[in-house]
């Protein structure tokens, strides 16, 4: 099995470090990740809970200066934006970077804080009823990419007669994101959850996961798959990690947590207690370990996101 590297090149960090990590070495860091042979840059997105450069804006000028590596991200917080305006967007990127994008979406954390119920509100979203909203905007999205003339009625949303000329390059596949590890959530949404990646996705995504946590998760999506009639093996398995490279794992531990500390607006006294600490913080082995182990659990394709300020380094 072929693993699939991807490099976040993090939008956030211009924000919080624009002296080490302004806009110009992000570009660069994707120009690298590009020419180096890696299979993917990826961006998050936040609107003021994390605030951070728009992610199909810099995606739309990453795709400009690269050639071969695919663009995605993870992931947008699809129900804060309209659905009609997403397709037109990331179809324009699609056209831009020639057919290599993947459209990551998530409904937002499972366990809303007071940050994200602002996000939500200030977008005029429905924090409550986020997964039908998403799934709803998943069904618009495709069929206006697919030039359809577009009659919905739907719980959340209603178009008639809408029409787009402009298609992407192809259909971009989208990956949705969840962490159903996180929060006990109960047997029934994580059905539910797994369901929504079967039904409207191409691909899963996830962190802050243990290696069984990892293929717990990645087992119910695929049991959903069977007993859907889906081939498992049509959806790829990803994951999102979160790591510091130093010979010094103290140290690096310690900039792990001064990172996710600024990063989150937390106040985390360790990474354990910030759910990041099953990501690797130390040597180079020690990253490369954690990769297979996660491999292991089935997971097939990687979004590293580096811990501190040189990003570039």
């Amino acid at each position: 099995m072929r693993l699939h590297i991807g490099i976040n090149v993090n939008t956030r960090v211009p924000v919080l470090y624009p002296d080490a990590y302004p806009e110009r070495e992000l570009i660069a860091l994707a120009e690298t990740v590009d020419a180096e042979g890696y299979d993917s840059a990826w961006v998050g997105d936040s609107m003021f809970q994390k605030s951070r450069l728009e992610a199909v804006t810099t995606l739309s000028a990453i795709a400009m200066r690269t050639e071969r590596v695919q663009l995605g991200t993870a992931a947008i917080i699809a129900p804060l934006r309209n659905p009609t305006w997403l397709a037109l967007s990331w179809a324009t990127l699609d056209r831009l970077a020639g057919g290599r994008t993947i459209l990551g979406v998530c409904v937002g954390a499972e366990q809303p804080k007071p940050g994200i119920t602002g996000e939500f509100e200030a977008a005029g979203a429905n924090l409550k009823t986020r997964g039908q909203v998403m799934t709803e905007q998943l069904d618009i999205i495709r069929r206006l990419w697919a030039g359809e003339r577009l009659d919905f009625d739907g719980v959340h949303h209603t178009l008639h007669g809408v029409q787009s000329e402009l298609y992407p390059v192809r259909q971009p596949p989208i990956w949705i994101a969840s962490n159903p590890h996180v929060g006990h959530l109960s047997p029934r949404l994580r059905q539910r959850m797994a369901q929504r990646v079967v039904d409207h996705a191409e691909g899963w995504m996830t962190c802050t996961a243990s290696p069984d946590e990892y293929r717990d998760s990645w087992q119910e999506i695929q049991d959903v798959a069977r007993a859907s009639d889906r081939d498992p093996a049509s959806i790829a398995p990803g994951y999102q990690m979160l790591c510091r490279i130093d010979n010094n794992r103290t140290n690096a531990k310690a900039i792990g947590v001064e990172f996710v500390n600024r990063y989150y607006h937390s106040a985390y006294h360790s990474l354990d207690e910030a759910r990041w600490g099953e990501d690797p913080y130390g040597t180079a082995e020690d990253c490369v370990q954690a990769l297979h182990a996660l491999a292991e659990a089935g997971c097939e394709h990687f979004v590293v996101r580096f811990a501190g300020d040189d990003q570039a380094e």
